[in-house]
């Protein structure tokens, strides 16, 4: 029977959306190579050593686990799967009956479902070869006795640490050294005479050596000196009686420079084979009513989708130049920052979601690279609010990097790819999954914008493989990551969103954000001071108007426009006249227009092209003789080197663009005329980004469309 058969025969039972869901977990199912065209031809590529989930992605028990049934497999050969029997994995994990079976069966058949353990016959479980060889590597199985004496001591430190157990050999200097270490081996494999040992240590002694064994840890110590390839004991000792204590009886033995470990059989001697725990820390927590968290993720989901929509139409108006090597320039990032009212660290976050979601992008010329919209960006703009926010969240998830933190504290360059941080979005999820485990009306408590250390113990607990809790070694990628949750939503006063629950797979992520993003405002307030008001998110074109005519002042419940003449001269300069644009106000406000604002509007489109511009030679020309003259002698305009050539004609030095802006400077109104002498209307560049130039950060996962599809395939 081929060893993949078990394998076929599992994937074949599934749903279309559970091998989805396995085929996009694995980063080299599609993509890369041909695609699969069969049930067997897919399982050899999930199981394909370089298309393994990482062990980092296993949760402490999950971890300990695949340790063990890695430990049992013997991988000999050129070999897929090793079967290892169930009832010696449960065995090991001292999960023989109870809770503690249960728990362990549970984990395993979670590990089946992502193939990390692999169906197969009755009463055993299919270890992976790739996988058993991956675990071993990165958690060493502790030597026996023999070994690490062999290994690490010559004849006096073998007659010390008989003399440590009380051994008659360690009285018979003359003994030869295989005599003496024949003794210790027979004492410390003998598991009551171990247990006997340990009943009489120090209590600091048994403190530590439980500890050790239960976390299969190895210890730093500075008990041994190395001497020509192997080592001795410290004259002076440690510094720790326990240790010392410890070493000199052989419980504890060298393991490299400056590091100790406990034999193979001690640890078994003094507990199950393997350390399982099924049971998480619990994180420190305090109150969080549903009502606070449902009002804080409405404020940051709306105030999300504002920034985003900003720093977005700020890159439309005006690409951004790319640095020579790699990332956004620094003053590109600021103006965006400016834009979107944002911080550079804030704008720098939305920047590279926006990049992953492929809404921007960069395209590079000989001369130049910019980053500028792509053809997405149009069709986004026409989306609600929830699903534009949609594709911006699920990148958040997939990231390749925690984009508020940088260990180098240095505000790191937008989209500058100098940096790959390992686990990141593993990380993440886990930090999801934690909130979502909390006691309803519960939050994560943050001391000092810290994590507290049990709340670090839970999240290590999710994801061993990733999180250190060695407080000489802080690591703050969780707090930084608990903080773009809260930017997005997906978390409020230390609770999970709706949002955030249906991102790790409980429920729809649309439908959740709807719920939270009140309905687009239609209508706009239009009081007497010139501004309009928003009470809630504008739609696209109600925002496209105001933005046109008036100036963005504030964000938040309601967002405020302020009308000046200069952005009224703006929205002349796009081609509207003065009836157009109040009669498009007057079609968006909630009550008649004030007659201030119509005031404003007139008198600007009165004044408005009285100066022209002529594109051939950039001459000035206006039928208002006084005013050529005023402008000809204004001070400011100087730089221009203004000549008059006819009483209606000025002529400049400077081209149309820098003509235009000096005048606009000075306070005065000018239009574009083209050499027909038809105005000529300015408008945006609508210029937009190829997708798929390899400028976007590479995705954890696959494509969900297109891993759907080839489920589909192969199940039919």
């Amino acid at each position: 029977m081929d060893a993949l058969d078990p394998v076929v025969a599992w994937l074949g039972e599934r749903t279309p959306e559970e091998l989805a869901r396995l085929i996009e977990a694995r980063p080299y199912t599609l993509g890369y190579g041909p695609e699969p065209r069969t049930l067997h031809s897919l399982a050899g590529k999930l199981l394909a050593p370089h298309n393994l989930a990482s062990i980092d992605d296993l949760s402490l028990p999950e971890l300990e686990v695949v340790l063990a049934a890695a430990s049992m497999a013997n991988v000999d050969g050129d070999v897929l799967v090793v079967d290892v029997p169930e009832k010696e994995l449960l065995s090991g994990l001292g999960a023989e009956s109870g809770e503690r079976r249960a728990a362990a069966l549970a984990v395993v058949e979670s590990l089946r479902s992502r193939l990390l353990l692999l169906p197969a016959r009755q009463g055993y479980v299919g270890v992976p070869a790739a996988l058993a060889q991956q675990a071993g590597r990165s958690v060493p199985a502790a030597r026996t006795v023999h070994r690490a004496l062999t290994a690490s001591y010559n004849k006096p430190e073998i007659l010390f640490i008989a003399g440590g157990l009380g051994l008659p050999s360690a009285a018979r200097p003359e003994a030869a050294r295989s005599g003496v270490q024949r003794e210790v081996v027979a004492f410390l494999t003998d598991q009551g005479r171990v247990r006997a040992l340990v009943a009489s240590a120090p209590a600091d002694a048994r403190e530590l050596l439980d500890r050790l064994v239960e976390a299969r840890a190895k210890l730093r110590t500075f008990c041994f000196v190395a001497r020509a390839g192997r080592y001795g004991f410290r004259e002076d000792g440690s510094g720790d009686p326990a240790t010392d204590w410890l070493a000199a009886r052989g419980l504890l033995v060298p393991a490299g420079d400056e590091l100790a470990e406990v034999p193979l059989e001690v640890s078994r001697a003094l507990g199950s084979d393997y350390p399982f725990n099924p049971m998480p820390p619990m994180p420190v927590t305090k109150p969080a009513s549903p009502e606070r968290v449902r009002e804080e993720a409405q404020a940051a989901v709306s105030a999300a989708a504002n920034t985003l929509e900003r720093l977005l139409k700020a890159l439309d108006m005006r690409p951004a130049t790319m640095r020579k090597s790699g990332g956004v320039a620094v003053r590109e990032t600021r103006r965006l920052a400016s834009a979107a009212g944002v911080d550079e660290i804030i704008a720098r976050f939305w920047i590279e979601l926006a990049a992953a979601a492929e809404l921007i992008a960069v395209r590079a010329t000989k001369q130049e690279a910019r980053l500028l919209p792509t053809k997405r960006y149009d069709d986004w703009l026409q989306l609600p609010p929830a699903q534009r926010m949609a594709p911006i969240v699920r990148a958040w998830m997939r990231f390749s990097e925690t984009l508020t933190w940088s260990p180098f504290e240095q505000t790191p360059v937008p989209l500058h790819y100098e940096r790959y941080e390992h686990g990141a979005a593993t990380l993440r999820a886990a930090l999801l999954k934690l909130l979502a485990d909390l006691p309803d009306g519960t939050g994560l408590v943050l001391d000092e914008g810290t994590l507290p250390e049990p709340t670090l113990a839970a999240l290590h607990w999710q994801c061993p493989g990733l999180l250190s809790t060695d407080p000489a070694e802080p690591d703050y990628r969780p707090e930084h990551n608990l903080t773009e949750a809260e930017l997005l939503g997906l978390s409020a006063h230390g609770a999970l969103t709706g949002p955030g629950l249906a991102l790790i797979g409980s429920g729809d992520l649309v439908t959740t954000l709807d719920a939270l993003l009140p309905a687009p405002q239609e209508k706009a307030h239009f009081p007497g001071d010139l501004t309009a008001v928003v009470p809630g998110v504008p739609t696209t074109e109600l925002a496209d108007l105001l933005t046109a005519t008036a100036d963005r002042e504030s964000d938040g419940h309601a967002v405020v426009w302020r009308f000046t003449p200069a952005s009224v001269r703006r929205a002349l300069d796009a081609g509207r006249d003065a009836a157009e644009i109040i009669a498009a106000l007057t079609d968006a406000a909630l009550a008649p227009l004030p007659q201030a604002l119509e005031y404003l509007v007139t008198d600007t489109a009165r004044r408005h092209g009285q100066i022209k511009v002529v594109r051939s030679a950039c001459c000035l020309r206006s039928d208002d003789e006084t005013l050529l003259q005023e402008i000809a002698g204004h001070r400011s305009l100087r730089k221009l080197a203004l000549r008059r050539i006819a009483p209606t004609v000025l002529i400049s030095t400077k081209p149309v663009a820098a003509t235009l802006e000096a005048l606009r400077a000075a306070g005065y109104a000018p239009a574009l005329e083209a050499e027909t002498g038809a105005m000529v209307f300015e408008r945006a560049s609508r210029e937009r980004a190829p997708l798929h130039q390899g400028h976007g950060r590479p995705r954890r996962n696959g494509e969900p469309e297109a891993a759907l599809a080839l489920a589909r395939r192969l199940l039919a």
